[in-house]
């Protein structure tokens, strides 16, 4: 391992101070950057990541960023120029210009003087040496000093405090949660996400805190806690306990994805239309969610995070069945006095319901929640039945009905629209998959998939179809229609297509 002989530029910048302060410092540069891990955990932006904050850096650099090997790219670029604009963090001068060093290990006396600035403290002022290895005119004696009194940091038992030496993961932890007084967890919380952190490991109540408290959410389930943290890493954990918005997601759980389905999506900072845009998604792109609260979805993707309108994603179980959690309106037609088409003696209204209600039953089994416009011979309007998936936040929309025409028509139907439905693409594709089900299963000639302005389809804003199971004037499907048999048929049909558009 390399050692850098001059060891003055080491905290030129970084800590500002007399050149025998400078001369206390050895730590090796290029040594830092041996050995250490990339870690990922904090690869991620806030919330504001467009900009779209009352947080404001002075940029005075040509590329756009105050250090030049911080780019504008760099994942804790936000956090360590807020930190900069704090005089918490300065750099070093290279070549008139400044340099962060990211990957640079910390030592436990640049931590301490960091967290003190970040804490607002001022230094202590010293009249004897607490430590045997730290002189009264040590470049950081009298933050270690505030940082001992406050409890923050300890000394060793030989009475040494090692000021040069570098903090790992696990220290830093320690470090943040007791400055910062972080809470513990909720007692509802489920144990930390990660694997290579016991419960009986010391440092584990702090690298909870962390976690639950948006700082860091590993990196595939691991915090690497005997790992050196770096310059970049310990300003990303900083500046998100000073700062909120900072924050990450605490991804306790990913219930959901989610991809999007209109043309561009609005990224909001909290859940209600009157909220800042803090970002844009475009069709295709598929989010994590974390939590739905009512029409809206909190998620992530890359650097942007936020909540979006759930109306405009089409969400997925991300765990065994893919209909687990979504909220599913099932329509059966007419109704009450509307009895529907009438023929070959059967009622179109009592078709549909048993139909519909088979269908409610195969939805729920796979943990659907499933909300019935009608679960007897009653009657709702045609507003009524779209008003009722809307009050209960539906995803979906699948009326149920049968035809009627001469004695030859005959087979199956389904109807999208795409005149006022946002959704119209998404309607086609499922009922796309819904006829393919019902030409196939139940042997009926395919009539196709056709675009159409019904009501119940035309008025939702979410995926919605109107499926015409077969024609009560013909025989050969009125067969079909009231059989119990090939209405449980009808029932999978729809079942099976719901889930092959979610699989896809």
């Amino acid at each position: 391992m390399r050692l850098l002989c001059s060891f003055l530029v080491v905290l030129t910048l970084l800590f500002p101070s007399s050149l025998a302060a400078y001369a206390e410092e050895k730590q090796s540069l290029s040594s830092s950057d041996e050995g250490l891990l990339e870690i990922r955990d904090f690869n991620q932006s806030p919330p504001f990541a467009d900009g779209s904050t009352s947080t404001t850096f002075t940029i005075s650099s040509s590329n756009g960023t105050i250090f030049s090997d911080v780019p504008t790219d760099h994942w804790a670029k936000s956090e360590i120029e807020f930190l900069y604009q704090r005089s918490i963090i300065q750099g070093y001068t290279v070549n008139n210009g400044l340099q962060f060093r990211p990957n640079a290990r910390v030592t436990r006396a640049q931590a301490a003087k960091m967290l003190m600035k970040a804490l607002g403290e001022k230094e202590q002022p010293i009249s004897r040496a607490r430590f045997k290895d730290i002189p009264s005119d040590h470049w950081a004696a009298g933050w270690i000093e505030r940082a001992v009194e406050k409890g923050i940091f300890q000394g060793y038992e030989d009475g040494t405090f090692r000021p040069d030496d570098p903090l790992k993961r696990s220290q830093m932890s320690k470090v943040i949660a007791i400055a910062f007084q972080l809470p513990a967890p909720p007692s509802t919380a489920s144990k930390v996400a990660f694997t290579d952190v016991s419960s009986n490991y010391w440092a584990y109540p702090y690298i909870s805190k962390l976690y639950y408290h948006g700082i860091s959410n590993g990196n595939q389930n691991k915090f690497m806690p005997e790992s050196y943290i770096s310059r970049d890493q310990f300003s990303a954990f900083l500046a998100r306990a000073m700062n909120e918005d900072f924050r990450l997601p605490v991804n306790s759980s990913v219930i959901a994805t989610g991809k999007v389905t209109a043309q561009s999506l609005n990224v909001r900072s909290a859940g209600n239309a009157n909220a800042s845009i803090v970002g844009k998604l475009n069709y295709g792109t598929v989010v994590n969610v974390y939590e739905i609260n009512g029409y809206w979805a909190k998620i992530s993707y890359g650097k942007i995070n936020g909540y979006v309108h759930k109306s405009y994603l089409k969400l997925k179980n991300v765990n065994g069945n893919p209909l687990q959690g979504r909220i599913i309106t099932v329509d059966a037609g007419h109704g009450g006095t509307d009895s529907g088409a009438i023929g070959n003696g059967a009622y179109e209204k009592n078709i549909v319901l048993s139909v519909a209600k088979k269908l409610q039953q195969k939805l729920e089994k796979a943990g659907a929640k499933v909300i019935m416009t009608r679960a007897n011979d009653t009657y709702k309007t045609l507003e009524e039945r779209v008003q009722i998936a809307k009050n209960n936040y539906a995803e979906l929309f699948v009326s149920i009905h049968v035809n009627s025409a001469s004695a030859s028509a005959n087979g199956s139907e389904t109807y999208y629209d795409t005149s006022t439905n946002p959704n119209g693409y998404e309607s086609y594709l499922l009922a796309k998959e819904i006829q393919q089900q019902l030409v196939k299963n139940a042997n009926m000639l395919d009539r196709g998939v056709k675009d159409n302005n019904f009501y119940v389809i035309r008025y939702n804003t979410v995926p919605s179809v109107l499926v015409e199971l077969g024609f009560i004037t013909n025989k050969s499907d009125v067969q079909k229609l009231t059989s119990d048999e090939y209405q449980n048929i009808f029932a999978e049909s729809i079942y099976n297509g719901i889930v092959q558009y979610y699989n896809k």
